[in-house]
């Protein structure tokens, strides 16, 4: 079987890249796969990276620690100047590589929105690029801004040659007016339409498992 890489990159920070990676790897195992999951870069990190833990705890699998992790809770690129260290793409391509050797699929999922710095000249669409071939898969959040968020990113990414193969709601920790109704207006201004809608609910939960097989069968269409 050809390998599968998914990238989970999203329009902002804390907007729910985890909780849907975490699903998606949840179902994957389920489904007797062989996934891995991979977060490269990580920042606020004093000890375990948290995002990593629920991966690891998602798979039933050993913890794996990100490749640049850095202690203070801000842009990579910032993070990274203050510690006299450059993220570099290539190792984090080297490890992604390795870590299909013996997977069906790896999930990488990305720092920040996908134009978050990395260093003075380049943003996660840099990592991205180095990464392909891949199915990118864009987080948002299911609340009131998104139709803006996703158009604009879907917009820039387009004029750095990069196509979302598909798009993900996640349910946000305060709902608004327009929760619930996101995907559908997303779809009617031809944003869309949208893979699923994730609820603010545990990863192994019936309904986000539920949301986790409509986002594969998405996935494995755009492979």
């Amino acid at each position: 079987m050809k390998l599968l890489r998914i990238l989970v990159v999203g329009t902002g920070t804390e907007i729910g890249k985890t909780h849907v990676t975490t699903c998606l790897l949840s179902y994957a195992r389920a489904q007797g796969r062989r996934v891995r999951a991979y977060k490269p870069i990580a920042t606020g990190i004093d000890g375990l990276c948290e995002d990593a833990e629920r991966h690891a705890a998602a798979l039933a699998s050993p913890y794996l620690h990100p490749t640049f992790a850095f202690r203070r809770p801000v842009s990579p690129h910032l993070a990274a100047r203050e510690e006299a260290r450059v993220i570099d793409l290539d190792a984090i391509r080297q490890r992604a590589d390795d870590m299909g050797r013996d997977a069906d699929a790896v999930i990488i999922e990305g720092a920040g929105g996908l134009f978050t710095p990395l260093s003075e000249t380049i943003t996660n669409v840099a990592l991205v690029q180095c990464l392909l071939p891949a199915v990118l898969v864009l987080v948002a959040p299911d609340r009131l801004g998104v139709l803006h968020d996703v158009g604009a990113c879907s917009a820039a990414a387009r004029a750095s040659g990069i196509e979302f193969s598909a798009v993900v709601l996640s349910a946000p920790s305060a709902s608004d007016e327009s929760t619930g109704s996101n995907a559908l207006e997303l779809a009617r201004i031809g944003l869309g339409p949208i893979a699923g809608v994730f609820p603010r609910a545990k990863f192994d939960a019936v309904n986000s498992q539920e949301v986790a097989a409509q986002v594969w069968t998405s996935i494995e269409a755009e492979a």
